[in-house]
């Protein structure tokens, strides 16, 4: 579109300025949707923070208009809450129905360190409902630095909390499971212990081994609870899952009921695989 056309249409009374070179057609509804584009339009600037909650559709986020844009430049823009950063990489940003905004990992971390008392439902919400694993969160925060980020450290420390317990946890044999993990490793016996560990698969899917030893280890151990493991759907499912993960370049190792009614014996059998598994890998 030329100049003069577009200067034609918006000298036209269809069309209503909104902010310097950004113009809405009259008629259309007004929505919060609507004016956090018509921002980023006119900073060239990303949806963050609660804004970005609300678009993520996080749990009692409020409707702020809030944007992030460079450090090194300067926006004043009425009704908008506007935080500048020399951090943020291409993966903190995408897409919500065409409007940019911070990917999910980085709204969950901005919203936390904002809004200090929304931290653990948000972290245990999508922790919970899979849609980012603990790990990514952390190391995205480590990626961003604690130092000089106002209640970083504390976030740091709930993150670290829940690697170090039980989640999602579907039954009584897994919670046994991880529980005589943990111990192993406050003995010195076994290395530290990921619950329900994410580990992302070529084509994108994540798979969870209940407890799992992150690279260069690699190696998972799955509760087989014959109460939720028994049908053939629920078998084929862990077959599945575990030659997804082999073909990744994990061992992963059933445990049962037997083994987990004698711990001692149980953690001197995860000792022997891991350090197997390391010297081979070596």
């Amino acid at each position: 579109m030329s100049p003069g056309q577009w200067g034609h249409i918006t000298r036209g009374d269809d069309w209503r300025r909104v902010h310097t070179g950004v113009y809405r057609r009259l008629g259309a509804p007004e929505t919060f949707e609507q004016s956090l584009m018509a921002g980023c339009l006119h900073g060239d600037a990303v949806v963050s923070h609660r804004a970005a909650g609300v678009l993520w559709r996080l749990p009692d986020i409020e409707p702020v208009l809030e944007l992030t844009i460079p450090q090194r430049r300067h926006l004043a823009l009425k009704g908008f809450e506007v935080h500048r950063t020399s951090f943020l990489q291409p993966v903190d940003r995408t897409h919500r129905s065409g409007i940019p905004v911070t990917s999910l990992p980085r709204t969950v971390i901005d919203v936390s360190l904002e809004v200090p008392s929304l931290r653990p439902a948000l972290v245990d919400h999508v922790v919970a409902t899979r849609k980012v694993p603990l790990q990514l969160l952390v190391d995205r925060l480590t990626a961003m630095g604690l130092r000089g980020r106002g209640g970083a450290g504390e976030l740091m420390g709930l993150l670290q909390e829940r690697q170090g317990r039980s989640r999602h946890v579907d039954s009584g044999l897994q919670r046994r499971l991880e529980k005589i993990a943990l111990d192993g490793y406050r003995a010195g016996l076994l290395p530290r212990p990921y619950f329900e560990y994410p580990v992302q698969l070529s084509d994108g899917r994540w798979k969870y081994p209940d407890v799992g030893y992150p690279p260069p280890i690699s190696v998972g151990f799955e509760a087989l609870s014959y109460l939720h493991h028994s049908t053939l759907p629920d078998w084929a499912a862990d077959c599945e899952r575990n030659i997804d993960l082999f073909g990744e370049g994990w061992v992963i190792v059933p445990v049962t009921e037997i083994q987990v009614r004698d711990p001692v014996r149980l953690v001197a059998s995860m000792a022997r695989i891991i350090a197997a598994v390391e010297s081979r890998r070596r």
